[in-house]
């Protein structure tokens, strides 16, 4: 019995032992070993990596909504579309002029949204020196495409080409020989006009001609003399091809750049305002024509009956009245694109 009972007593006490060798082991399975451990971990990767991941791609949708907004905002401020708010702006400006009872055709191009304003754009003036800011284009796309050298090919300076230099500034005199660049600098920095019989006799009346209408002029070198008749349109057609030039091309851009930069005559020019041009000055007519190459570029043209009155007042006037014009145009377009772009998209 004894031994009966010594060995029920060792069972009982190797089963209490194995219970708890099995419970330590299980727990330190469980909480302890390194490979659990590292099971955990990596679980814990996965999860962290999931959630970062979810979170990258909410990040990017996020991130391509907005560019995509931005996109769709740049094409709307970029189209030269108006509403009718601006449509009447526009007629207010008609009847600004109309009141002032200004003899005058107005041009002027926005390059930006295409955005333009025109009163009486055709009507036909005598185009005095305007012509001159043809002569030098025609010479720049020659010698754009190799055809002339501007600094080898020169013309003689005689008494058949004399007109009084107004300016007084003149660079040449009777009897030299007298480089194309020089003369086509004379002919727009101070629209001489012996300069503009020199190179007009060098490209030839009809080249002139035909390559004015090249350009989509309907009225050059009509009237009777070596000048011509302009109209707006036509004369906003030239500028935007100097306009081409002075941005894209690199060896003329700075070039014609430079002779549009003068002062004589300019009426376009204030303490804040910066044109290049070209003028044109006989009797009663006057008129401006010219680029502004700032944040938002445009060209403006007006043509005046003021030769022999009030001339910078009038083309002042209305070339910062129109000015005024083209800053309501980008604020009602700002909040037209982004109310389109934003506001009807959240809503």
């Amino acid at each position: 019995m004894p031994k009966k009972k010594l060995r029920i007593e060792i069972a009982t006490f190797l089963l209490f032992v194995f219970i708890i060798v099995f419970i330590l082991f299980y727990y330190s399975y469980c909480n302890g070993s390194l490979a659990y451990q590292t099971y955990q971990f990596k679980q814990s990767l996965k999860k962290d990596k999931e959630i970062n991941d979810n979170l990258i791609r909410e990040q990017q949708k996020k991130e391509e909504e907005q560019l995509q907004k931005e996109r769709e905002l740049q094409s709307c401020l970029n189209e030269a579309k108006f509403s009718g708010d601006f449509l009447e702006m526009k007629r207010e400006m008609d009847e600004f002029i109309r009141t002032h009872n200004y003899s005058v055709s107005v041009f002027f191009e926005d390059f930006t949204t295409g955005f333009n304003y025109q009163y009486q754009p055709n009507i036909v003036y005598y185009g005095c020196s305007l012509i001159k800011l043809v002569d030098v284009l025609y010479l720049i796309n020659q010698a754009i495409e190799g055809r002339i050298n501007i600094d080898v090919e020169k013309i003689k300076f005689t008494k058949n080409y004399y007109f009084s230099d107004d300016s007084g500034e003149r660079t040449f005199h009777l009897g030299e020989e007298v480089s194309l660049r020089e003369l086509m600098t004379n002919a727009i920095y101070i629209s001489d006009n012996s300069a503009h019989m020199m190179l007009l006799d060098y490209i030839g009346f009809d080249n002139l001609k035909n390559y004015g209408k090249s350009l989509g002029a309907k009225v050059i070198l009509t009237g009777g003399d070596n000048f011509g008749n302009q109209t707006a349109s036509d004369m906003n057609l030239y500028l935007k091809e100097a306009y081409r030039i002075i941005t894209e091309n690199e060896e003329y851009g700075p070039f014609l750049k430079s002779i549009m930069s003068g002062t004589f005559y300019n009426d376009f020019n204030t303490n804040d305002v910066k044109i290049y041009h070209k003028y044109g000055l006989t009797g009663m007519y006057y008129h401006d024509v010219g680029l502004n190459l700032e944040e938002n570029p445009y060209s403006i043209v007006i043509m005046t009956l003021y030769g022999n009155k009030n001339h910078k007042e009038v083309i002042q006037t209305i070339h910062l009245k129109i000015r005024e014009l083209q800053e309501r145009y980008y604020e009602e377009k700002e909040n037209f694109c982004y109310e389109k772009v934003y506001k009807i998209k959240e809503d």
